[in-house]
C-alpha cells in the first residue's frame, strides 16, 4: 500500500522543517509548499491525500488558497486542515469549516494532538473516499440498468424485495395509463389487476426462495391482454436478495393466432373422426351383408366369410385408431405426456378413450368409431372415471378439457 501524501504550506521555514520532523517519524510523504500559488500547483500536480494550510500567509492567505481549492473539480475533494496562531475564535473556526476546512489546529500545538489530527483526517478522509466510489459505482449501476429496462419495448419494472418500485419503463407507464403520476417509491401491487395482486405476490415470494428466475401465463392488466411475466432475482455481493425484475411480453396476437390454429384443427379433426364413423357403418353394412349368407354357406365357406370379417374389422379397427390418433396428436401436442405423467398406468384403450372424450364424442359415436357396442363404451367409461379419481359430481370431458389447459 502506498504511503499517503500530505501537503504542508507555511510561508516560515522553520515551521515546515518543524511539522515535517514529526511527520516523518510516520509513514508519510511529505510535500511542502512555502506561498499559496505554489500549493495551488502542488495540489493539482501531485493530488495529496491531505493539506495542512496555514492560515496567514502574505499576498495570498489560507483562506483564499481553500477557497480556489474547493472552487476546482480537481482539488475540492481534497482535506485540508486549517494552522493558525492569530485566528483561533471560534467564528473563525466556523467561517474555515463553511468554505471546506474538515479540522482546525491552532498554534502552538503539541506532537501528540498534531499527529493525531492528521491520522484521523486521513481515516476520515479514505473513508469518504471508499464511500463515493461505491455511491459511483451504484449510480454507474442504476444507470446501466435503468437504460438497460428503458432500452427494453416490453413494460419492464424493477422493485426491491418488498415490492416497491424502483425503477419502470415508459412500456409500463403507457400499460397502466400512468399520465405522470410519481410510481418511485410506491408498491406494484395495486398497479395490476386486483384478482391478479395475490398471483403476483406469490409469484415474488417464491422467486425469493427458489432464487431461479420464474415465467407465466396471465391477464396481468386487462382481460383482453394475455402476457408472458418474466421475473427474475437481483443479489448483491453475499448473493442476499435485493430485488426483482419483472419483464412482461404481450402475447395476445400470438395466443389468439394460436387458439384459430387449434380450432381449425379440432374442426378438421372432429370432421375426419365424422368421415371414419361414416366410412366405418358402410363398412360395417357390407360386413352385416356378407353374414347374411353365412347359414345357407358350405363349412369351407363359412370359415372364409368368418375369417374375412374378423379380419376385417381388426384392421379397419387399428387402421381407423392410428389415422384418428395421428391427427389427434398433431392438435393436441400435450395432452397425453401431461395425461401420462399424472396417470402413468392408464392403459393403451384407456388413453384412447380419453382422447375421443376430450373431443366430446358421444357413447355411440365413440362405438361406431371403435367397433364397439355402446354398453361397452359406457362400461369403459365407468372404468376410466374409477381411475381417474372423479368424483360422482365431476365430469369426465369437463376433466379432461380443463386437464389439457394445465
Amino acid at each position: 500500500m502506498n504511503p499517503s501524501k500530505l501537503l504542508l504550506v507555511d510561508d516560515e521555514p522553520l515551521n515546515l522543517m518543524l511539522c515535517t520532523k514529526m511527520l516523518n517519524e510516520f509513514d508519510y510523504e511529505v510535500f511542502t509548499a512555502s506561498n499559496g500559488q505554489e500549493c495551488i500547483d502542488k495540489a493539482g500536480e501531485i493530488h495529496p491525500d491531505l493539506i495542512l494550510l496555514d492560515w496567514n500567509m502574505p499576498i495570498m492567505d489560507g483562506i483564499e488558497v481553500l477557497e480556489i481549492l474547493k472552487s476546482s473539480e480537481d482539488t475540492k475533494d481534497i482535506p485540508v486542515i486549517m494552522i493558525t496562531g492569530v485566528m483561533s475564535s471560534s467564528e473563525n473556526l466556523a467561517f474555515a469549516m463553511s468554505l471546506g476546512a474538515v479540522d482546525f489546529l491552532k498554534k502552538p500545538f503539541e506532537k501528540l494532538e498534531f499527529n493525531a489530527r492528521v491520522k484521523n483526517t486521513l481515516l476520515l478522509s479514505s473513508s469518504l473516499r471508499s464511500l463515493r466510489e461505491q455511491y459511483q459505482f451504484l449510480e454507474n449501476k442504476n444507470l446501466f440498468i435503468s437504460s438497460l429496462i428503458e432500452s427494453n419495448p416490453q413494460p419492464v419494472t424493477y422493485c426491491n424485495t418488498e415490492g416497491i418500485l424502483l425503477m419502470y419503463n415508459e412500456a409500463f407507464g403507457r400499460c397502466i395509463e400512468n399520465n405522470g403520476r410519481e410510481l418511485i417509491g410506491k408498491s406494484v401491487y395495486p398497479l395490476y389487476r386486483s384478482d391478479e395482486i395475490g398471483v403476483q405476490v406469490q409469484k415474488d415470494i417464491e422467486i425469493i426462495r427458489l432464487r431461479a428466475p420464474l415465467s407465466y401465463e396471465g391477464k396481468v392488466f386487462t382481460q383482453d391482454k394475455t402476457y408472458i411475466v418474466s421475473k427474475n432475482i437481483v443479489t448483491d455481493n453475499n448473493d442476499s436478495p435485493t430485488g426483482i425484475i419483472t419483464v412482461l411480453t404481450d402475447i395476445t396476437e400470438q395466443k389468439k393466432a394460436s387458439e384459430e390454429l387449434i380450432n381449425a384443427k379440432k374442426i378438421e379433426l372432429l370432421s375426419g373422426a365424422m368421415q371414419l364413423m361414416h366410412i366405418n357403418e358402410l363398412n360395417e353394412s357390407i360386413i352385416s351383408e356378407l353374414l347374411k349368407v353365412l347359414p345357407y354357406a358350405s363349412k369351407e365357406g363359412k370359415d372364409i366369410i368368418n375369417g374375412i370379417s374378423s379380419k376385417f374389422r381388426t384392421g379397419m379397427t387399428e387402421q381407423v385408431w392410428s389415422e384418428f390418433e395421428q391427427r389427434f396428436e398433431n392438435t393436441f401436442d400435450t395432452f397425453y405426456k401431461k395425461l401420462l405423467d399424472r396417470f402413468p398406468d392408464l392403459t393403451p384403450t384407456e388413453r384412447k378413450l380419453c382422447a375421443m372424450l376430450r373431443l366430446g364424442l358421444s357413447s355411440k359415436e365413440i362405438a361406431t368409431l371403435t367397433f364397439q357396442n355402446p354398453q361397452s363404451v359406457d362400461v369403459g367409461r365407468y372404468r376410466l372415471r374409477k381411475k381417474l379419481d372423479l368424483s360422482p359430481n365431476e365430469n369426465i370431458t369437463d376433466f379432461l378439457l380443463k386437464f389439457e389447459s394445465k
